[in-house]
């Protein structure tokens, strides 16, 4: 049988994973998109191929970190499930330390990460095809400046 505190560990190295793949995410997430709203001059120069190998690229890295999410979310949610299994009785724990720790599911988080990566996603998509989706403002303004 799998000792208790060897239980709780593994809770919280799988949590810290996730934390480590969501800040992945973030991180990338900023790069990319000071790329395309901050030096949209430097996109705007691309070439056809060179869009669809960056879109490429991005479509990768949006599902090999959504999967890994995914992947994480469901050992964390089986880890947890294994852990009420064993050591859950609820009459051990104050209610709201139940609740909030040997209670809480994860489940439904794959479906929340495939929604999150697939916007990011559509924002860099649009942003990368349709110029105008970032531009048309700033455009509108120099026209009528200069």
């Amino acid at each position: 049988m799998i000792q208790e505190a060897t239980l709780i560990e593994a809770i919280l190295s799988i949590r810290s994973q996730v934390d480590f793949l969501w800040q992945f995410f973030v991180t990338a997430h900023i790069a990319i998109f000071a790329l395309l709203f901050i030096y949209d001059d430097a996109v705007e120069s691309l070439n056809v191929v060179a869009r669809f190998l960056a879109l490429a690229g991005i479509a990768l890295f949006e599902w090999i970190n959504g999967k890994a999410l995914a992947n994480t979310y469901m050992l964390l949610d089986a880890t947890l499930g294994q852990y009420r299994a064993l050591y859950g009785d609820p009459s051990r724990f104050q209610p709201e330390f139940f609740q909030h720790f040997v209670g809480q599911s994860f489940a439904d988080r794959p479906a929340m990460v495939l929604v999150t990566h697939s916007m990011a996603f559509v924002v860099i998509l649009l942003a990368l095809l349709s110029r105008e989706f970032i531009q048309s403002r700033r455009k509108r303004q120099q026209g009528t400046v200069g």
